[in-house]
């Protein structure tokens, strides 16, 4: 192994941290191991100073404007130090990972982490999910899929860091198991899958949905309807003799008269569920969305509808495919939602979110995962993004998006400005200990690098 330094005891060590003075090459966020009587005790670096004898005071500028000389450029050289702090994560022991319960000695060797003592110590499964290399170590980072999966995660990041780039890795990794893979695309950028992968594109209003295979809150949501208009959607959906839109009609005009709705009620709600005739939304045409084991479905978002119509699609959609999934009449899948802030408003009422929701919450018991993803964390509903086990977090440096992820990352928030792009901090359930990733490349086409401004 390579040393990086010596332990050193000017502020005495101790089981949660210590300081060491460099050798070799280390920076902030690297992962270094000292031997211990219990095994190797694994830290991470935190800060990194360098110091002067020469320079320990003030007064340098003073000194010079006095005449006094400073010493020669080769002496200065040769009394600078550097001194790394690092915090105390685990004793990892014959594979297993005990807490820091003993300090390092001083005078000890400090060396760069080994990769089966990172392994150990981080949880990676050996054939796992390949999500990257560990940020300057080069070890890969494979995951546990059923820990990634099964308690669903969320890729945020700003626009440009890397975000959907991420998200069609995970597809990769999840199509490359036999995993059914359907995609919630705003932007036509999962379509390139079909270069590798079985793929379906569909666009969301030709996906065979009838209303009475759904909830009525989603017809409420695509025309936008009052409370009186829901109510009477809703007596009517219990009174339809049949799932289509026809039926919701016809028994809109019964329930009406037995419940003493206006006439104008009734007439707002019959002239909506018309708009989606038209439109040819809910009205049980279109493709079955039948999924086949290991199969990509891009659903594309991008239709040129009302936002209202548009959400309440992918939520029917995101609904019809987990209750197939609870009866067993669809296999267990990946539900990627990109652009999630707009299908899960924080603060606003909306059929999508109710139904993302139910998967967030039900999906780990019936083998329907989720990815969220999305740049704007304070816009996404909050309780959708604490059921995600594990988070990966790109480049993001708006305070107010910061703020909201600082409880859920601790310290390691304030990392998130600098990081480069395609670098993630991964936390959660999915890895022992927060990482940073260098997210690998696709193994398909990126459809996310928009057009050119400016002629070549």
């Amino acid at each position: 192994m390579d040393s990086v330094g010596i332990v050193i005891a000017r502020r005495p060590p101790s089981e949660s941290a210590f300081e060491f003075e460099l050798e070799g090459d280390a920076a902030p966020g690297d992962f270094v191991e000292v031997p211990v009587e219990a095994g190797a005790l694994v830290a991470r670096v935190v800060r990194v100073r360098v110091e002067n004898q020469y320079l320990a005071e003030a007064g340098v500028v003073r000194e010079l404007r006095l005449g006094l000389r400073l010493p020669s450029a080769a002496a200065l050289a040769s009394a600078e130090v550097r001194v790394a702090k690092a915090e105390a994560l685990g004793i990892v022991s014959g594979g297993s990972v005990l807490p820091p319960i003993q300090a390092p000695s001083p005078g000890s060797r400090v060396y760069r982490a080994a990769p089966e003592t990172l392994r150990s110590l981080l949880g990676l499964a050996e054939g796992g999910v390949k999500l990257g290399r560990l940020w300057r170590h080069g070890l890969e980072v494979e995951l546990d899929p059923e820990r990634l999966f099964r308690h669903h995660a969320a890729v945020l990041g700003s626009t440009g860091s890397g975000k959907s780039y991420t998200c069609g890795v995970l597809a990769e990794e999840a199509l490359e198991r036999g995993l059914s893979v359907v995609v919630l695309d705003f932007h036509g950028e999962y379509s390139a899958l079909g270069e590798r992968y079985r793929t379906r594109v569909v666009r969301a209003n030709q996906v065979k949905l009838e209303p009475g295979a759904v909830s009525p809150d989603a017809i409420a949501d695509a025309t936008e309807m009052t409370d009186v208009q829901r109510d009477l959607l809703y007596l009517a959906f219990d009174e339809a003799e049949g799932p289509t839109l026809g039926d919701v009609e016809r028994a809109a005009g019964r329930v009406a008269e037995r419940y003493g709705f206006k006439r104008e009620t009734l007439l707002a709600v019959l002239r909506r569920l018309r708009m989606l005739r038209a439109q040819r939304v809910f009205t049980g045409e279109g493709e079955p969305l039948f999924l086949s084991v290991g199969e990509a479905v891009v659903v594309d978002l991008g239709l040129g509808m009302p936002g209202g119509v548009t959400r309440a699609l992918a939520g029917a959609i995101a609904w019809w495919l987990f209750e197939g999934r609870r009866a067993g009449e669809q296999p267990p899948f990946l539900l990627i939602a990109d652009e999630a802030h707009r299908l899960l408003p924080q603060g606003e009422r909306a059929f999508s979110k109710t139904a993302l929701r139910l998967v967030a919450r039900e999906g780990r018991k019936f083998a329907a995962s989720l990815v969220v993803a999305s740049q704007r964390v304070v816009g996404l509903d909050k309780d959708v993004l604490s059921q995600c086990g594990t988070k990966i977090a790109l480049r993001m440096d708006s305070p107010t998006d910061l703020a909201m992820l600082k409880p859920l990352l601790g310290k390691h928030a304030r990392l998130l400005p600098r990081l480069p792009t395609g670098v993630a901090l991964v936390a959660g359930v999915a890895v022992g200990y927060p990482v940073l990733v260098e997210v690998r490349r696709r193994r398909t086409s990126h459809g996310g690098s928009g057009s050119p401004l400016f002629a070549r």
